[in-house]
């Protein structure tokens, strides 16, 4: 084969696969977002056909030995080229134990388990979920033996979210969040509570998008290439490549915040996403970011910024023109205890920033029992609800608010959940090294985000899709990627004032 030519084919099928996965991609959001409740049987119908074709192109003959001919010859590829290799070599081996069929097949059953989850989540039926749930963790199973019949089934999910990572290196993490957020949580509990009746009011939504289109623009997204949206489960998608960002919320009317702290969560994920080379886009290095170190952005926009202090201070303005009635006579700092109160509920999506480590928590242990076939999911529900018993205090009243809360399982995410944890410790190490070098409180102060975003784009985001996640901390970022301190460093420092 010619190197040159076979360099030229490598890009045709490239952009042939961004197509496709532009339409799936489309088809997702619009059956999170607007799409009729009766209408998943015509989205399947059009997956089978996408699908077969996106099969052909990723896992046929032909594309086998291009390949495995750049594969020969990587040394004198570009770094863009090599990493888009690798990202499809590693996709390819991950997904070698199933026929044109089996994949198709697949597909189809993400898309009807996501559909059970909306019907058995609305109606609070567990069971209407549970055959869905078994079949996908079968599944993954099966392509985890497939592609490793030594390796642990659920560090194959892990390795998928976060390469490199392993169930050992996690149970290390844990062990953390057992020994230092568990018993913070605790002595939370036994302070007198924060008082956040001042958050109480009647927000009509019309108000709440003003305030979400305000906070995407104060972030410095380019509202050319982003879309706002509202869905059940709030989302931040790329559609195509990093110049489409779907963002999407939902709107309380007795409580801005959860919509808020969505659209901050977010704006993280867009800006990083937005943030890499635009010699990326269309290639497979595109989007190949590592969840830790996009967890990492969300979790320090919402987070680390989004609930700081002068934050609050800087929005206060804008949120008492929106909602002059219900913000009343509160001040900056009532909102700013308010917005940080702990507590320990039974939801994940909207939790605060202590509590939010033990949901993940509950979740990692369930789906590698799951995943190792220590637990059934017929007793799922009741392990669930037990474990929020012993880690957070809190009793699960029914499967809405317990084992159908999320809609990730559904899609395969297995082994996702846990990166969230990873990310809140990589936003605290990135705000450790960022304070090094601007002053990040005068920052916000001044609602100068752009300087904020200008060193996360020169440490982070320019870095994106080309390097994984350890390689972002250690070589761009400067600091040790498991370093759990300076997080519980952080969470101590802020909540030991609030409390």
């Amino acid at each position: 084969m010619d190197l040159e030519k076979s360099r030229q084919e490598f890009i045709k099928l490239q952009r042939k696969l961004s197509a496709i996965n532009h339409s799936i991609e489309l088809l997702f959001f619009d059956g999170e977002t607007a799409a009729p409740p009766k209408s998943i049987a015509n989205r399947i119908s059009t997956l089978e056909i996408i699908n077969d074709k996106l099969y052909n192109l990723k896992f046929g003959e032909e594309t086998d030995e291009l390949m495995a001919f750049l594969w020969e010859n990587k040394e004198q590829l570009s770094m863009v080229e090599r990493r888009s290799l690798e990202v499809l070599k590693r996709e390819s081996d991950r997904m070698k134990g199933l026929s044109k069929k089996e994949f198709i097949k697949y597909q189809s059953l993400l898309s009807s388990a996501k559909d059970a989850w909306h019907m058995a989540n609305e109606e609070g039926d567990y069971e209407l979920f549970r055959p869905y749930l078994e079949q996908v963790f079968d599944r993954v199973r099966a392509l985890a033996n497939s592609y490793d019949s030594e390796m642990n089934p659920y560090d194959y999910c892990l390795d998928m979210h976060e390469p490199g990572s392993s169930s050992k290196i996690y149970d290390g993490i844990f062990d953390g969040v057992r020994r230092d957020i568990v018993p913070l949580l605790k002595q939370i509990k036994e302070r007198p509570p924060v008082d956040d009746s001042c958050l109480m009011g009647d927000y009509s939504v019309e108000k709440q998008e003003a305030l979400a289109l305000y906070i995407m623009n104060l972030m410095g997204l380019n509202m050319d290439n982003v879309g706002l949206a509202t869905s059940e489960h709030p989302f931040t998608r790329r559609i195509g490549s990093h110049f489409d960002q779907r963002l999407t919320t939902r709107y309380s009317r007795k409580d801005f915040t959860f919509s808020l702290y969505t659209i901050l969560f977010g704006c993280g994920y867009a800006l990083a996403d937005m943030g890499q080379l635009d010699e990326l886009a269309y290639t497979a290095a595109d989007g190949s970011a590592s969840f830790g170190i996009m967890e990492g952005q969300t979790r320090f926009y919402e987070n680390i910024l989004g609930r700081s202090r002068p934050f609050i201070n800087y929005i206060y303005p804008k949120l008492k023109s929106l909602f002059p009635t219900s913000i009343k006579d509160s001040t900056p700092e009532d909102l700013y205890f308010a917005i940080n109160k702990v507590d320990a509920g039974p939801i994940r999506m909207g939790s605060d920033e202590i509590t939010n480590n033990l949901h993940v928590l509950v979740r990692y242990e369930l789906e590698k029992d799951l995943m190792n076939k220590s637990l059934s999911f017929t007793d799922l529900p009741d392990a669930w609800n037990e474990k929020y018993r012993e880690y957070l205090g809190v009793e699960v009243k029914d499967h809405t608010r317990g084992v159908l809360q999320d809609i990730l399982w559904a899609d395969a995410a297995i082994g996702y959940f846990p990166t969230a944890v990873l990310g809140n410790i990589y936003s605290a190490l990135m705000l450790d090294k960022m304070s090094s070098d601007i002053d990040i409180k005068e920052c916000i102060q001044n609602g100068a985000i752009e300087t904020i975003n200008k060193w996360n784009h020169e440490h982070v985001w320019k870095h994106l899709g080309l390097y994984d996640s350890d390689t972002i901390m250690e070589k761009f970022v400067g600091a040790a990627s498991l370093d759990f301190a300076p997080y519980i460093n952080y969470l101590k420092r802020k909540y030991s004032e609030i409390y």
